[in-house]
């Protein structure tokens, strides 16, 4: 199963036959690398422009930036987030996999919804809850008969471990992904051995289960750990001072392009690392994998603890999902009538057009780039050094790569900058190409390469054998890969803020503009169900389908 896309893999065979001589196998290499390209030159723009700047202004640019106590800062908001997202996610993936809790279904296939809420926006609706002078405040001052003015209310949101509760509560569900991906593949004959010699089911779990658990345990902290390093929209909306703010700062004001840049480069290479770390979590999590033949897994009987188990899923599920969609709900009604409603909406139609096409060409230009790099690892050509390219975009942060393209635009093709489909849509594949690669690799490994070999043995070339053969098997796939890669590009808030020229907003920009530049307003909360709506639904396929492809 494809972590990213939640397609079935499954690895055919080899026959012994020997596949035809390809003629246009290094073409096709070429070409494969040559698409790589938009990746690889906003990282080494950003190097250009580290460089020019000479050692001396790079490091002045640095400390003026406060870069030491800036990266302390965000990695206490990282580990934070990390481990609330543990505290959340693990315990929530090993009740509905492992125990008798009521209810277990239902909270399984709930477990990934959560992701159909941007961050930001569950920034937003924690803000409208938890906030001075907010909901629950404007609540405890009616209780109390008093006005918000009179009755002291602490600052729970606003600053780190704010941003550091929301980070993790919205990406919990990759930690629930990961180990409940993990718990399916865990051969259940390891534990039967050990209840064979007499432990417990906790002596079970702690000796057994919870070891082959940790290499699944540390990919899904990393990946949290990696993205609290990059996020925007929720440290922006909570005031935290992180390196992708000073960036946007900088950009903004005009200020010290290579002090940008040196926090940027800083950045990347703590990501990159992070994702290193996550890679070498995934491959030693191979042996927890069964070796092919079913078994009955034993089911955790709770007892007198199945009541509070239940309601742990409860409040997970309330804190993810119920809660915040509930308060925009609330919040969204104080926008006036139903007339008014409707007229705000039609207001932001050309919005929402921004957002849907500027997605669409990000998800399509994601396949692009992604599907002849993923074609010729299938055909055993190799693209390993084409798919380490494009992964590394997924490493760059958004207002990085909007800082690297805005030099580059400019540089190169100003007329460029003033086009924003094609600018925007560059840096959505540049951050989505990963998921892209991982998804057709996860298409095509439904084809039984003796398919092609056999078209390709007839006589036909790859073309031929792709287009009749291979493409109408894999095409389920691909298009739930480009629905996924149009997900992530429709939420995406960070490079669209850095790239869109004037005049040119879509739904999250909107919504974060209605948010920081007008202050809390019913409109962003409209704005925010409205994405959540064009998120959500694609997403609820996905999941079905995933959960249908594993037999949930």
């Amino acid at each position: 199963m494809d972590p990213g896309t939640g397609v079935p893999t499954r690895n055919w065979p080899r026959p012994a036959f020997r596949r035809p001589s390809s003629r246009g196998g290094g073409l096709g290499r070429l070409v494969a690398t040559l698409l790589t390209v938009p990746v690889a030159l906003p990282l080494l723009y950003l190097v250009v422009l580290a460089l020019r700047a000479g050692p001396a202004r790079l490091w002045t640019g640095l400390v003026r930036a406060e870069a030491a106590p800036l990266l302390a800062r965000v990695g206490l908001l990282a580990a934070g987030a990390t481990l609330w997202a543990l505290a959340l996610g693990a315990p929530w993936a090993w009740l509905v996999a492992r125990t008798d809790v009521p209810g277990r279904r239902f909270f399984r296939w709930l477990g990934p919804l959560p992701l159909a809420i941007p961050p930001y926006v569950g920034a937003l609706a924690y803000i409208f809850l938890l906030a001075p002078r907010q909901l629950l405040h404007r609540a405890l001052a009616a209780w109390s008969g008093g006005s918000v003015y009179d009755i002291p209310f602490p600052d729970l949101i606003y600053g780190p471990w704010g941003a550091a509760f929301v980070l993790g509560t919205f990406t919990a569900p990759y930690v629930f992904l990961n180990v409940h991906g993990a718990l399916g593949r865990l051969d259940p004959a390891l534990e039967d051995a050990a209840r064979g010699l007499g432990h417990g089911p906790r002596a079970v779990f702690r000796r057994v289960t919870l070891p082959l658990l940790r290499p699944a345990l540390t990919a899904g902290a990393l990946l949290v750990f990696g993205y609290a390093w990059v996020d925007f929209g929720v440290v922006s909306l909570l005031r935290v001072r992180t390196f992708t703010t000073v960036v946007y700062t900088y950009l903004l004001a005009g200020l010290d392009l290579a002090a940008a840049a040196g926090l940027s480069l800083v950045l990347v290479l703590i990501v990159w690392a992070t994702l290193g770390l996550q890679g070498r979590a995934l491959g030693r999590a191979r042996y927890t994998q069964r070796n092919g033949r079913e078994s009955a897994r034993a089911i955790v009987p709770l007892g007198r603890w199945r009541p509070l188990a239940f309601l742990y899923l409860g409040l997970v599920a309330g804190l993810t999902l119920i809660l915040p969609l509930g308060v925009l709900v609330y919040q969204a009604a104080g926008i006036g009538s139903l007339g008014t409603l409707g007229a705000f909406l039609l207001n932001q139609a050309p919005h929402l057009w921004n957002s849907l096409r500027v997605a669409a060409a990000g998800s399509g230009l994601c396949l692009l780039l992604a599907a002849p790099v993923a074609w010729q690892a299938w055909r055993g050509q190799g693209g390993a050094v084409a798919g380490a390219l494009l992964q590394a975009g997924y490493a760059i942060p958004g207002t990085v790569l909007g800082l690297s393209l805005i030099g580059l635009a400019l540089a190169l093709v100003p007329a460029l900058y003033e086009r924003p489909i094609p600018l925007l849509a560059t840096a959505y594949a540049v951050l989505f190409a990963a998921p892209a690669l991982q998804g057709v690799r996860a298409a095509l490994a439904q084809v039984p390469p003796s398919m092609e070999e056999a078209v390709r043995a007839l006589g036909r070339g790859p073309l031929v054998a792709a287009a009749r053969v291979v493409a109408p098997l894999a095409w389920p796939g691909i298009a739930s890969t480009w629905l996924l890669g149009f997900i992530l590009a429709l939420r995406e808030l960070a490079a669209t803020i850095v790239l869109r020229p004037a005049g040119f907003d879509t739904l999250p920009v909107r919504i974060w503009t209605y948010s920081t530049e007008v202050g809390l307003d019913p409109r962003a909360a409209v704005l925010a169900l409205l994405l959540v709506a064009l998120v959500g639904l694609p997403w609820l396929l996905l999941t079905v389908r995933r959960q249908g492809a594993m037999g949930l």
